[in-house]
C-alpha cells in the first residue's frame, strides 16, 4: 500500500511539473453585427467551436492551471480555456447552446455593477442588454459556463490610485449571489500595473487575464495574475483568389488575394491534400484590399497539384477561408 501511496504522489508531481501551451481565447460578443472587431457573427461562432472540437480541444477552466500546479491535477492533451468579458445576454440566448452542442464549456467574466436583480430591472453596457442574476445562477446550474469578476464599475484600475474597494466589491457580488468558487478576475481594458495585481491578490482572486494576444506558456513560474489571451477578431472576413502564378526565378508560387473587411492578422498555408502536409508563411496583418503570398516549396519545385490556399488566424486555431486550385 505505501509503495501504491508513493507511486501516486510521484505521478501527481511530476504531472504538476509539466509545462504546456494554454489557448485562452478572448471573446466580447456573437451576434449579427459584421462591422465591429468585438463581435464575432453567429454562424462564424458555431464553425469555431466545431472546429476546436473536430481538433480534439478540451475545455478547461482558469482554475484549473493553478491546480494543475498546486496539486497536479491532470489536464488534456490539448487543453484550451474559453473566455467572454462583460456579462451580456447573448451569452445565454446565443453562445450557451452553441457550446452545449459541442461539449465545451467556458467562463463569462461579469461587470458585477451591471448585472440586475430581476429582468424587469435589466441593464444595458455599451448599449447591449446584460445578463441578470436569476439568469447567472441557472447557467452555473447548467455548468456550460463558470463566472469570474470583471471589476465592479469597469473603471480603468491601473490608473485609480486605489483598485482595491472595486476589485474587493466585486468578488463580495459574486460571493452574495452565489456564483460558486468566484476566484478568477479579468482585468477591464486589459489594463494593470503591480499595483493592480496586488490589489487583485489582497481582494481573493487566484487568477488573472490580460490581453497580450498570445497564448499562455504554462508552467510552475507562471503569473497566475498576468494570463495572456489570445484575441478572437470578429466582424467581416471574405477572402478571393485574385491570380495564382508560378515565378521561375525564385521557384515561388505567388497568389494574389483580395480581403474584404476589418484588417486582421493571419497565417496563410498551402496545404497537399495527399500527405496532409502544410507549408506556412509567417504571420501578417491584411488589411482591405490585396495582398500577396509567396510560398517557396521545400523540394524548389512549383507543383501545385492537389494544393490548397487557407487562410487562418494568426494563432493556427480557425481556418478562415480555404481556396482550391
Amino acid at each position: 500500500m505505501a509503495g501504491v501511496l508513493a507511486l501516486t504522489f510521484v505521478n501527481l508531481h511530476a504531472e504538476s511539473q509539466r509545462s504546456c501551451f494554454v489557448p485562452i481565447l478572448m471573446y466580447h460578443d456573437v451576434g449579427a453585427t459584421a462591422d465591429s472587431p468585438w463581435c464575432v457573427p453567429e454562424q462564424t461562432f458555431r464553425s469555431q467551436m466545431t472546429s476546436l472540437r473536430a481538433q480534439g480541444y478540451k475545455t478547461i477552466l482558469p482554475s484549473d492551471i493553478p491546480a494543475h500546479f498546486k496539486w497536479g491535477k491532470p489536464l488534456p492533451r490539448k487543453p484550451i480555456i474559453i473566455t467572454f468579458d462583460d456579462g451580456y445576454l447573448g451569452n445565454l440566448t446565443v453562445i450557451e447552446p452553441i457550446l452545449k452542442e459541442n461539449g465545451l464549456q467556458a467562463m463569462i467574466y461579469l461587470i458585477t455593477g451591471q448585472v440586475a436583480e430581476t429582468a424587469a430591472a435589466r441593464r444595458e453596457y455599451e448599449g447591449k442588454k446584460c445578463l441578470v442574476w436569476p439568469e447567472v445562477l441557472a447557467m452555473q446550474k447548467r455548468r456550460t459556463f463558470a463566472f469570474g469578476g470583471h471589476s465592479h464599475s469597469h473603471g480603468n484600475l491601473a490608473a485609480s490610485g486605489e483598485p482595491l474597494p472595486d476589485i474587493a466589491e466585486c468578488l463580495r457580488q459574486l460571493k452574495q449571489h452565489g456564483i460558486h468558487r468566484p476566484y478568477a478576475f479579468c482585468y477591464p481594458f486589459g489594463q494593470y500595473k503591480p499595483d493592480t495585481i496586488k490589489a487583485v491578490q489582497e481582494a481573493g482572486f487566484q487568477t488573472a487575464v490580460v490581453c497580450e494576444d498570445v497564448a499562455a506558456s504554462i508552467g510552475p513560474a507562471t503569473n497566475l495574475f498576468a494570463l495572456p489571451r489570445v484575441s478572437v477578431m470578429g466582424g467581416k472576413h471574405d477572402f478571393k483568389l485574385l491570380k495564382k502564378e508560378a515565378d521561375v526565378k525564385t521557384k515561388s508560387l505567388v497568389y494574389r488575394v483580395l480581403h474584404t473587411g476589418i484588417p486582421l492578422e493571419i497565417s496563410a498555408s498551402l496545404h497537399a491534400s495527399g500527405d496532409g502536409k502544410n507549408i506556412w508563411l509567417p504571420a501578417r496583418e491584411v488589411s482591405q484590399g490585396e495582398f500577396e503570398l509567396r510560398f517557396t516549396s521545400p523540394d524548389n519545385t512549383m507543383d501545385d497539384e492537389g494544393k490548397s490556399l487557407e487562410i487562418w488566424d494568426k494563432h493556427r486555431l480557425f481556418k478562415l477561408a480555404t481556396i482550391n486550385q
